[in-house]
């Protein structure tokens, strides 16, 4: 859904090194940097490939207040019991019981992980990676069939700077972090990234279609805009 680039890395004068996401965007009216307030992922646009030096001139003078940005982002959430971690939108306890028959059973408010205490969170991620897989790529299936075309294969990862992307092969990728969210908001990528099959760009033919998909998209979007972050805390 977004521009892609490659990843530096910046030293800091307080000793730390941040993580820096390049990216060209020809929708950029300037260069600009981003500072994620969950980890502190540094991520600077360019408006185009030959303003690239100019971005990274930009980006060695504004260390001092990249580094207190930093200072200021939130830390992880780890996966443990009696953490919570949303799943479509609504806080569930992770509850740990060893004698459970299964591995991990979602309940209306908690998660229940069996197995070893030391694996659960290992057990809360597999679980929800496969929940996210599971529920994206059934409305990835329904979507593509309404407008005619094929999903050559879905996957899950752990996408740093968006939310989904679309292949010219047909292959999608999702944010397995989408499961955490509305599932609204989850069948809203989908409907993004299928629209993709037919419109390999942002043009206002793109965003017909995902409206005809999704009416209620920009709801969504708003959604992801403002909430969206943070689901990267967990983990």
């Amino acid at each position: 859904m977004s521009s892609t680039g490659s990843f530096e890395h910046l030293p800091l004068a307080n000793g730390d090194v941040a993580e820096v996401h390049i990216r060209v965007d020809g929708r950029a009216r300037r260069i600009s940097i981003k500072v994620d307030r969950i980890g502190g992922l540094v991520t600077l646009t360019a408006p185009s490939r030959s303003a690239l030096p100019a971005a990274r001139r930009f980006l060695s003078r504004r260390v001092d207040w990249i580094a207190e940005r930093r200072a200021g982002a939130e830390t992880a959430v780890p996966l443990v019991p009696g953490r919570d971690v949303p799943v479509l939108g609504r806080p569930r306890r992770i509850d740990h019981d060893p004698q459970a028959r299964d591995l991990a059973r979602l309940l209306p408010d908690s998660l229940v992980v069996g197995g070893r205490a030391s694996a659960v969170d290992r057990t809360v991620r597999t679980f929800l990676k496969a929940e996210a897989r599971r529920r994206l790529e059934a409305a990835a299936q329904n979507y593509a069939a309404r407008i005619g075309r094929r999903v050559a294969a879905v996957s899950v990862r752990d996408q740093k700077t968006r939310w989904g992307s679309c292949a010219a092969s047909g292959r999608l990728s999702f944010s397995w972090r989408l499961v955490m969210a509305p599932e609204r908001v989850l069948t809203y990528v989908a409907a993004h990234e299928v629209a993709h099959l037919r419109h390999m760009n942002h043009s206002p033919d793109f965003w017909s279609l995902v409206a005809k998909l999704d009416p209620d998209w920009r709801a969504a979007e708003k959604w992801l805009k403002h909430e969206g972050p943070a689901l990267r805390r967990y983990g």
